[in-house]
Formats: C-alpha cells, structure tokens, sequence
C-alpha cells in the first residue's frame, strides 16, 4: 500500500506543534524513514535526546544507507553524551555519502562535543569548506573546532566569513564576540554581545558572555586598586614612625595622593580603551551589568567605595590614613569574596 505524503516539518521551530502533526502519520506509517528522521529531529529541539535517539536508530535500521538518520543518531548520542556512540554514527554517515558537507560537518561537530579535538576532526571542517564554501555553518564548523583549540586567529577568521555570507547569523555573532573576549578584548565583545542582545533578548548564552565581559573588566580594575593597596601597605610598614614618610622624602599625603592619582589614571586608561572599542555599545554594556547580575553590581560598588576610601587618606591624618586603608583592604577582600560565589553560582548553573 502507498504511503501518504509526510507532514511537512512546518512546525519544527515549535517541537510540540511538530510532533503532533507527525503522530497521526507515523501511526499508521511506522516505518517511513523520513517522517522518523523529522520525529528525530523535532524531539532533539525540544531536549528529548533519548526519544530522538529512538526514532533516528528506527530510520536508521530502516534503511541504512539514509545518511540523515546516521546524522541524527550521533547527535542524539552526542547529546547524551555516549561521545565512542555519536563519533561512530557520524562517521556512517561521513562513508555513506561523503559528497555531502553536513557529513562533515558532523565528524567535527561531535568531536567538538567531546572536547576531543584530532586532525580528522580539522580536515572534517575543511572539507565541509571546500565541499559547501556558500554554506555558512561550514564555516561555522572551522571556527568552532579552532575556537575549541583555543586557536583565535583561525575561529575568528572562520566566524567573520560567516558573518560576511550570512549577517544575521546568531552563533557566529555569538562566537566571535567569546574570540575577541579570549583574546583580551572586551569591548569589541561586550559590543558584539549587547548587539545579539538587542536582537535577541531572550539569548541565554549573549546574557551569559556579557556577564563575563562584564567580570573580566571588573578583574582588572580589581587587580589595579589590589597594586596600589600593597603599594602603601608597603610603605606603611616600612615607617619607623606614623608621621615619618619612608618613600624619598615625600610628605605621607603627597605619597598617598600620588598612589590614588596613579591608580586612578591608570582605571582611566582601561575604561577609555574599552570605551573605544565598543564604540556606541559602550553605554548599553555599562546600563545593562545591574540587570545582568546583582554580585556584578556589588563587586562593582565595591571596587568605587575602594577607590574613595584611597582617595579619603589623602586628606586626613597618618593614624586615620592607616585605618582608611586597613578599611579599603578590607572592601578589596570582600570583592574577592564576591568573586567566590560567581565562580560557586556558576558551578551550580552547570
């Protein structure tokens, strides 16, 4: 007896809608490959690797030289992480039609998968370049096997070349601003985040890396006030008496002037190269870190109630200079103690 048509998979960017329209015609026709396959796929878009797994493997049995199923059999195993699995499906589907790029694309994709990256892994990118050099996610592939082997120049290469095929391409966008953050330049990727934000308020993975752009910076003004505390906690220790300056005869609130000034500066200089970099997306970063995350916030007031306790000692006595400072490593502890329960936070998130 004929099989009807397949549903169309109209409804795949909504997995539920696409399941229920597949149900009736898999019911009847359990054994189209096809109508397997867009099961497979719409249950890998909702989360549910394991039934994934189950229709893709039945497509697959079905007919096995149907590279697609292979394809959706490693990434379901991928996604469950059973990597031996995932990395032999795709391989199948690499040998049954290796004319494709996807096929490629697939060897590398689950290597990346199982932070195992091999040359195969990298001559699987480029040849899924060389078969589909149109095709934005090849290219995508190359970056994001380069980016697992911390390779920057090669991931943001790639990434820019899907950029220049396709403009609006989120994971590209997404992975090159992470390059230009690996690569020290936060505001290049605090632009590039705050812009997929804009397109896309509701990315968890844009929230994500702003939120690291934003704590990288932060590190670094933390580490420039951590100098200038031991500085004068240095020359503090170092005077015979409260009133006796131990740095070439300066007077104590010359020196301490000097050390806020130097440290001040020197937080200007990092902020304006920042604010270079991200251009007008500056503004939109800097509004956006206390609806990011409130310890960003604290870390951040922290770090200026620092600053203004350094900028205090510099205009009152030695003995009240000394408790200011002893104030001010304190708050610089407690940045660090804020720093703790991020990386904790994050610990638990994952």
């Amino acid at each position: 007896m004929p099989h009807s048509p397949t549903p169309a998979p109209t409804s795949l960017g909504k997995p539920a809608d696409a399941l229920r329209a597949l149900a009736p015609h898999l019911a009847s026709h359990p054994d189209d490959d096809r109508g397997l396959c867009l099961a497979s796929q719409a249950h890998l878009v909702a989360g549910e690797a394991s039934r994934a797994l189950d229709a893709a493997q039945h497509a697959a049995a079905l007919t096995p030289e149907n590279e697609w199923a292979w394809r959706l059999v490693a990434l379901s195993y991928s996604k469950l992480g059973h990597h031996a699995e995932a990395r032999a499906a795709a391989a199948t589907a690499q040998s049954i039609a290796p004319q494709l790029w996807v096929t490629h694309a697939q060897v590398a994709q689950v290597d990346i998968a199982a932070k195992r990256i091999t040359a195969e892994s990298q001559n699987a990118a480029r040849e899924a370049t060389r078969l589909a050099p149109l095709e934005p996610d090849a290219h995508l592939t190359v970056g994001n096997v380069a980016l697992a082997q911390h390779d920057w120049p090669t991931a943001e290469a790639a990434f820019r070349s899907v950029l220049r095929l396709e403009p609006e391409h989120a994971a590209a966008r997404n992975n090159l601003s992470l390059v230009m953050l690996r690569q020290g330049k936060a505001g290049s990727a605090a632009a590039g985040f705050v812009d997929i934000l804009a397109n896309d308020p509701d990315s968890e993975v844009a929230v994500r890396n702003l939120r690291a752009v934003a704590a990288v910076a932060l590190r670094h003004v933390h580490f420039i006030l951590w100098v200038a505390f031991a500085i004068v906690t240095v020359a503090f220790s170092s005077a015979g008496q409260p009133d006796e300056s131990p740095v070439y005869g300066l007077a104590w609130s010359e020196f301490l002037g000097g050390v806020a000034l130097v440290s001040g500066i020197v937080v200007l200089v990092y902020v304006l190269r920042l604010r270079r970099a991200a251009g007008a997306r500056f503004g939109q970063f800097i509004r956006s870190v206390p609806r990011l995350d409130n310890l960003l916030t604290a870390w951040a007031a922290l770090l200026v109630a620092d600053y203004l306790l350094m900028v205090a000692a510099c205009f009152t006595s030695v003995h009240r200079a000394q408790l200011l400072y002893l104030l001010a490593g304190a708050v610089l502890v407690a940045g660090s103690v804020v720093v703790i329960l991020r990386r904790n936070r994050a610990r638990v998130r994952l």
